[in-house]
């Protein structure tokens, strides 16, 4: 992972401008493990939320003296949240695009994830022809309500993204709604940890997507809300000080399961 290592500003002149306010926070409300999700308790959840994000995030309020909630939404509502600045001001995980680039302040790059693609052995028993990103057009895509694909390069036209979470759009597949989905690798094994082991399912087949190359994951602060700017400088030091003192690496190594 490379992040831009910079002098650092004068952090504390506008730390003390959100010093006296509480930074509301929210994230996606079908849990996105391991970078955000409730703890299991027993196998249920509870009111914890932990992961990769959730940690970063707070090592860095912390440090400041600054005050936070954090609260999963669904997706698309946390985002016009954001947007607007009032309620929420932060979200933790997003994959860039020029729309989000400009409707929020994007923080400096945190994580990385691989992009696969996932398919049912029982409609193609033999997997997909897929030798380049365009060959993914010649089949039907489902998606996640209000999750970019952009990067991938198919337009909102080509997905049928009605599913609302994971689980729902892996009952598309095996029912032979769509012929695959695209995700993180990352993000589907991270289920395991809440106690849905996704990719244990003997008949969702999977492949990295030819050709792409690892997706970054910035948090997303408000254009909005008064002290966004300062926010944002805020979060891009305390990201490039846990980068040089190797503290992302550790903390991303506690929750990550590679492929």
């Amino acid at each position: 992972m490379m992040l831009c290592l910079l002098a650092l500003p004068m952090q504390a002149a506008y730390a003390a401008e959100l010093r006296h306010s509480t930074v509301h926070i929210c994230d996606d409300g079908a849990e996105w493990p391991p970078y955000t999700y409730y703890k299991r308790v027993n196998g249920r959840p509870s009111a914890e939320l932990v992961g990769y994000s959730v940690d970063v995030i707070a090592a860095i309020l912390k440090k400041a003296g600054i005050a936070y909630t954090l609260e999963l939404l669904p997706w698309v509502r946390c985002q016009k949240e954001v947007a607007a600045g009032q309620r929420y001001q932060l979200a933790l995980n997003a994959s860039y695009s020029t729309e989000r680039d400009r409707d929020y302040f994007l923080s400096l790059p945190y994580y990385r994830t691989t992009n696969y693609y996932f398919y049912s052995h029982n409609a193609h028993p033999q997997g997909l022809r897929i030798e380049q990103l365009s060959d993914i057009k010649r089949y039907r895509v489902c998606g996640l309500h209000g999750y970019n694909y952009a990067t991938y390069g198919l337009a909102a036209s080509d997905i049928d993204s009605g599913a609302r979470n994971f689980t729902a759009v892996i009952t598309k597949l095996h029912r032979g709604d769509c012929d695959l989905f695209l995700e993180k690798y990352e993000v589907l094994a991270g289920f395991a940890a809440i106690g849905q082991d996704m990719l244990g399912d003997a008949a969702l087949g999977h492949q990295p997507v030819p050709g792409m190359q690892a997706t970054e994951f910035h948090m997303m602060v408000s254009r909005r809300h008064e002290h966004g700017a300062e926010l944002l400088r805020l979060i891009n030091d305390g990201l490039r000080e846990l980068q040089v003192s190797q503290q992302l690496r550790s903390m991303l190594a506690k929750y990550l399961s590679q492929p």
